[in-house]
């Protein structure tokens, strides 16, 4: 009977389990939760760095989810909601402690098995100079690029997140990705010379 009850779990919408759990089902926001826990860590993670503290913000965004539900409206989508409340509370939490730390990894394809130590080492270096320029973005910046880039987030719903015009989230995106780009020119100037000194070997 346990296994038919998650079975039909899974096949409701995330506005079907909301209205169970209103209606006093509270068990029923164990599904919620695990639904929305892997984005919702990762948000806090990549915005903190730090897994403990990750940890502590992502049961504090499901309590408020929770005492939240009948406030969401069921015309946005669900995931916009909750990652919305996981903004709010992770830079509230930053800003109180003064923390600005929000690394994006980028992901670095190094399949090959006969890649060389040096290329393994200049694109370990290559991702720490992105992480780095990363955190040096203002924080404002930094929290739209992490939804935008890591968690695809559109424009619009990045807009309903964090209640900003979508002109100005363009905006700022656009800023942020030119103070990337000017921060990481040397790093891209390096390459470049790695990349012909290879070539002449």
């Amino acid at each position: 009977m346990e296994v038919v009850k998650e079975v039909v779990n899974l096949s409701q919408s995330d506005w079907e389990i909301v209205q169970r759990i209103i209606k006093g089902e509270s068990e029923s926001f164990g599904e919620i939760v695990t639904r929305y826990k892997k984005s919702v860590f990762s948000l806090c993670y990549r915005m903190v760095k730090n897994n403990e503290e990750a940890e502590d913000l992502s049961q504090e965004i499901f309590i408020k989810a929770y005492n939240n539900l009948k406030k969401y409206n069921p015309q946005y989508k669900f995931s916009t909601w909750i990652l919305k409340i996981a903004t709010n509370t992770t830079i509230d939490s930053l800003r109180k402690k003064k923390i600005e730390t929000m690394p994006l990894e980028e992901e670095i394809s190094s399949k090959s098995e006969t890649a060389s130590a040096e290329v393994i080492y200049f694109h370990q270096q290559n991702k720490t100079a992105i992480e780095s320029a990363i955190e040096g973005l203002p924080i404002e910046y930094r929290t739209l690029i992490i939804l935008f880039h890591q968690h695809g987030l559109s424009y619009k719903e990045i807009s309903e997140s964090t209640n900003l015009p979508m002109s100005k989230v363009k905006n700022r995106i656009h800023r942020a990705r030119n103070i990337l780009k000017d921060s990481l020119k040397d790093v891209k100037e390096e390459e470049a010379q790695w990349t012909a000194k290879q070539v002449q070997i």
